[in-house]
Formats: C-alpha cells, structure tokens, sequence
C-alpha cells in the first residue's frame, strides 16, 4: 500500500479502541438529539443550495451524504450494538 495512503488511515495514528470510543462519544453527545437533527438539516439545505441553485453536483452529494451519515449513523450504531 502507498505511504501516502497508510497516513490517511486513522488507525495507524492512534489504536482501534480510541477510534471507536471517538465514534462512539460523538454519535452518543453530539449527533443526537436536537444538534443532529439542526446539522442534518443545516446540511441537507446546503446540499440542496450547492446542488440546485449553485449547479455544484459534486459538493451537493457530498453535502447530502455527510446528511444520511449523522441521520442513519447514531441509530445504525444503535442497532449493531457499537453505541450505549
């Protein structure tokens, strides 16, 4: 694997245990509740301004996954049993 790629990844940086306890932490405090839902939908009109008004595809589809990512991640955490 290229060197340039081995420094991208997180876990050659700290251990999978802090990884996961980061993930974890900030799926628990931080994207749930009244914060994930005002991100959310922060994110999904950015998505919708870049994509539609701007003509910006490429960073209305970012805009929108990072969307789906704090709506489905803290229940999917939930449901594989990663978050308490």
């Amino acid at each position: 694997m290229p060197e340039w790629l081995n420094a991208l990844n997180p876990l050659h940086h700290t251990t999978s245990d802090n990884y996961t306890h980061f993930w974890q932490i900030l799926f628990s405090t931080m994207l749930e509740g009244f914060w994930g839902r005002f991100f959310a939908f922060v994110f999904l009109l950015l998505s919708f301004w870049f994509g539609v008004r701007r003509r910006n595809v490429m960073v209305g589809i970012a805009l929108f996954a990072i969307s789906l990512v704090i709506t489905i991640g803290s229940p999917l955490l939930h449901v594989v049993g990663l978050l308490w």
